[in-house]
């Protein structure tokens, strides 16, 4: 009778100089149309706001001083607003590897969020009514992480997200298959 040898567990050390770069993914820029729907969006919603205050100035005019600058200072926020929609939209991108799906946004404040497709649960495309004016969809990702690892990317082509869709879809299927 011979005895085996416990198996020693072991956790090597990781040479953090030997991974890859996220920044040089090659990323894949949205869909031009994108930078108008952002900023459409965001001018109507400025809009809204500016119309507001400056209403609100005239029907209160007992408190004009106080609520002109109010309503001077959502003016600035909104030219803001809009200028940050349409320059920041230069800083999202998507990058589609074997294993997983990376989206990185943000000019003041960056961003990159990757999703293995093992946690994938289900994939959504969307077309809200810019969206669809400008011939552009939505690809939501779901993950098993729960909503705030879920992974949206907006500015494709309805063609490109249902692609992005299927091949999700389908790398999940075998990966599942596989265990």
């Amino acid at each position: 009778m011979t005895e085996e040898e416990p198996t020693i567990f072991t956790n090597t050390r990781v040479d953090i100089t030997e991974l890859p770069q996220a920044d040089q993914l090659e990323m894949i820029p949205l869909e031009p149309a994108y930078k108008w729907v952002r900023m459409l969006s965001a001018a109507l919603f400025a809009a809204a706001m500016t119309g507001g205050a400056w209403l609100f100035v005239l029907v209160q005019p007992e408190l004009t001083p106080y609520s002109t600058v109010v309503a001077v200072l959502v003016t600035t926020l909104s030219g803001w607003m809009i200028f940050y929609n349409g320059l920041s939209f230069h800083f999202m991108s998507y990058a589609l590897r074997e294993k997983d799906l990376s989206f990185r946004s943000g000019w003041l404040w960056k961003s990159m969020t990757t999703v293995p497709f093992n946690r994938v649960q289900h994939c959504d495309i969307k077309q809200g009514l810019l969206d669809r004016k400008f011939g552009l969809a939505k690809l939501t990702i779901y993950t098993a992480g729960g909503q705030s690892s879920d992974l949206m990317i907006p500015g494709l082509l309805p063609d490109t997200a249902e692609k992005l869709k299927a091949f999700i879809l389908g790398t999940t299927e075998q990966a599942v298959e596989q265990e």
